[in-house]
């Protein structure tokens, strides 16, 4: 099969959408039934703690897939919220449209598990990073997997997902700028 058909057969179902800055693409809790790739621009997936203040949780740097959805929802509800961090430009199709496409196509299934072995991996490599690294190593890793990140978002944001206070992540760029 050749790919402006493997494309066409996504576009005939995929909606190619931009969002701007701060824009939030879905909350947590809420119903999703949306798979999505990130063309451009940066994206957060954050979760309220107990006062509810946002964590960042991950990033997303396009291009690239946002985490699948039977791994971001639990009953059809989006586990985390979705932001723009700078103005984006996102395809989203539906899951059950996808699913048919990974069923029928080879293509769509190669590129289903590539995106899945993914973020498995960068999961494990972010989850090692912090049950075992200081900060100074989590913001290493951070600058490894994402370079320019710094440039590009709110320093609160990157020390939420850091686990850090803003205050202490700008000590850390201070002793180690890249």
């Amino acid at each position: 099969m050749q790919s402006e058909e493997v494309q066409n057969m996504f576009w005939e179902k995929g909606i190619l959408e931009r969002y701007a800055k701060s824009d939030l693409l879905f909350a947590a809790g809420k119903p999703n039934g949306m798979e999505y790739l990130l063309f451009e621009g940066v994206l957060h997936r954050f979760k309220g703690n107990a006062k509810g203040d946002p964590v960042t949780t991950g990033f997303y740097v396009g291009p690239m897939a946002v985490t699948p959805h039977f791994a971001r929802t639990i009953q059809g509800r989006s586990l985390f919220s979705l932001q723009a961090l700078t103005p984006v430009v996102v395809a989203r199709i539906p899951v059950a449209e996808l699913d048919r496409l990974r069923y029928a196509h080879r293509a769509f299934q190669l590129f289903g598990l590539r995106v899945v072995e993914e973020e498995v991996s960068k999961n494990l490599l972010v989850d090692i990073a912090y049950r075992s690294g200081n900060a100074q190593e989590r913001l290493d890793l951070l600058r490894d997997m994402y370079p320019g990140l710094e440039n590009l978002v709110p320093h609160y944001v990157i020390a939420s997902y850091l686990g850090i206070t803003h205050v202490s992540l700008s000590r850390l760029r201070g002793q180690s700028p890249r």
